[in-house]
């Protein structure tokens, strides 16, 4: 049976959705940014708003109050609020895999107000056992093998299994707030096992094993890796006490030689690039402690709040999403760096390019018709100040406008003098420079006004020129706390949503990377030998690199 395609109807056609942004958009370009600011001196504090512990500002786009009315005229007519509605209230809008995508029920659970009689006995039942697992390990009433309590945690998992507990971990790592120290294995390439296993003590290490399927090829592989370490290094074949695992396949984790008291089981609706809200953050809850869990969910449920209950026209990530539609459809902007000036947020934008491209890179609708307008865009970023030394040359003069998401904390937990300062003004000053720019005409006079010839000065003067006129939003936070981190992780969910639903595409699904998983599988045999070398199937390409690693293996 075909999955039920769980979208509103769209009130307005692709073609005057296009033809309304672009006649927008033609209308907005004529406005530089810095004349905005100059035209209304309160506009800072319009463009602005609180969102949990986050505050975003927004000022630095081609918005004014009118455009922001007309983005979410468009986004009613085109079925947002039934969309979110549809979200909350857990309809299957994951249509292709019959699943449901209501994340918000996830971030309810560590709510001051949420309501036990209202929640989803499988998501409680999910945290009772996960904090009951976090609770033992902590204690030591579960201890390794050798009667030895824990002090490393490896989790061994790849794609959302891996970026979101990764990130967190990372975020929070510097606040002293567990005792265990995490380390991550994802790729199957054998040298990263090989050089965490050469870190981790043997008799004191757990090993989380987080797949959805359990049938990943390269968790599966490192776990086995680590497994046949354990094995070796302690002398011993059960060496189960070391495994722990998170699935929505409990019997094939069992199946793999994982005891059933150690598994923690999540609902199958519960997609991997969102699943760092389930029991997928077992290593954020075992590192960073049960409390730093609870309040990363809290963070993302003052999202949840907000998006509820506010307007479109007041709805900070509605906002942000319908700007990246916008400057997708009518501008031309294909991609967005995201550039979190505070150090442990480094994994961001790493987090955000499978988030963004792995939901939004579609070429089909939900109900399977072709698409009429582009969808999705690259992101890409790191952390500044050291973007500033690469890549922020094109951002400042390069032929294509990207806008830009600047991120940072007000006070660090590491503060050295006046460097902390100098972090924010830098911050600050970058996204400054994108919108307001500088003349050739200015930096002449002042060349000139130096002491330079003014021929010199002049050609000195284009290459030195900045268009400005580029658009940014900062968004800040206090200090980075798990709160914080998970308001910005929801913010950025809500933001994709946004864009998906007006687009009409399913940002739940992940087909494109299906196919690769496949052939990869079929081509293991051909590596290794063990099938035709004359295999009609593969092209001659192909076939000569597999010939190139069968002689490398000879020789």
């Amino acid at each position: 049976m075909s999955p039920t395609v769980n979208q509103a109807p769209a009130l307005l056609s692709d073609l005057d959705l296009q033809t309304t942004l672009r006649a927008l958009a033609k209308k907005a370009a004529n406005t530089p940014l810095q004349s905005r600011f100059n035209l209304d001196p309160n506009r800072a504090a319009t463009l602005s708003g609180e969102l949990g512990p986050l505050f975003v500002d927004y000022a630095k786009h081609h918005l004014d109050t009118d455009i922001i009315t007309s983005l979410c005229e468009l986004a009613r007519q085109r079925g947002l609020e039934q969309q979110f509605n549809a979200l909350r209230a857990g309809a299957k809008l994951n249509n292709t895999e019959d699943r449901s995508a209501n994340y918000p029920s996830l971030r309810r659970w560590a709510s001051d107000g949420a309501n036990p009689s209202q929640q989803d006995p499988a998501i409680a039942a999910m945290y009772e056992a996960m904090e009951n697992l976090v609770t033992a390990i902590h204690s030591g009433a579960h201890r390794s093998s050798t009667g030895k309590a824990f002090t490393d945690v490896v989790n061994i998992g790849i794609g959302g299994s891996d970026f979101g507990p990764r990130l967190v971990c990372d975020a929070l790592a510097n606040q002293g707030l567990g005792s265990l120290r995490p380390h991550f294995a994802a790729n199957i390439d054998p040298s990263v096992m090989t050089e965490i296993l050469a870190t981790v003590p043997a008799e004191t290490t757990l090993f989380v094993v987080a797949s959805k399927s359990f049938g990943t090829q390269e968790t599966r592989c490192n776990a086995q890796a680590a497994r046949t370490w354990l094995q070796a290094s302690l002398g011993r074949e059960d060496v189960s006490d070391h495994f722990v695992a998170v699935s929505s396949k409990p019997e094939a984790a069992m199946a793999f030689g994982i005891r059933e008291q150690y598994i923690l089981a999540v609902p199958e609706w519960v997609g991997g690039r969102f699943s760092v809200w389930s029991g997928f953050g077992l290593t954020v809850a075992l590192c960073a402690g049960m409390n730093s869990f609870c309040a990363l969910l809290k963070g993302g449920y003052a999202v949840d709040q907000h998006v509820e209950q506010q307007p479109l026209e007041k709805n900070i990530p509605v906002i942000l999403g319908m700007l990246d539609l916008w400057y997708r459809n009518a501008w031309g902007m294909t991609s967005q760096a995201v550039l979190p000036y505070e150090h442990h947020l480094k994994l961001l934008p790493i987090y955000l390019q499978q988030l963004f491209m792995e939901s939004a890179g579609k070429s089909v609708k939900a109900d399977g018709s072709p698409l009429n307008n582009a969808t999705g865009g690259v992101i890409w970023g790191t952390e500044g100040t050291n973007g500033q030394h690469s890549f922020h040359q094109l951002l400042h003069q390069g032929s294509d406008a990207i806008p830009c998401d600047f991120i940072a904390s007000l006070s660090s937990h590491n503060p050295i003098g006046e460097q902390h300062q100098a972090l924010l003004a830098n911050c600050f000053g970058q996204s400054l420079t994108l919108m307001q720019g500088q003349t050739a005409a200015d930096i002449e006079g002042n060349l000139v006004a130096s002491g330079m010839k003014a021929d010199a000065a002049a050609q000195l003067a284009q290459h030195k020129a900045m268009p400005g006129n580029r658009p940014s939003t900062t968004i800040l936070m206090n200090k980075l706390d798990a709160e914080s981190l998970g308001a910005l992780i929801a913010l950025y969910e809500y933001r994709l949503f946004a864009a998906s639903f007006v687009w009409g595409i399913n940002p739940f699904d992940q087909w494109g990377v299906e196919l690769g998983k496949q052939i990869s599988q079929s081509l293991m045999s051909t590596l290794s030998g063990n099938s035709d070398d004359n295999n009609p199937a593969l092209d001659s390409s192909t076939a000569q690199l597999i010939a190139r690693y069968q002689q490398a293996q000879n020789n």
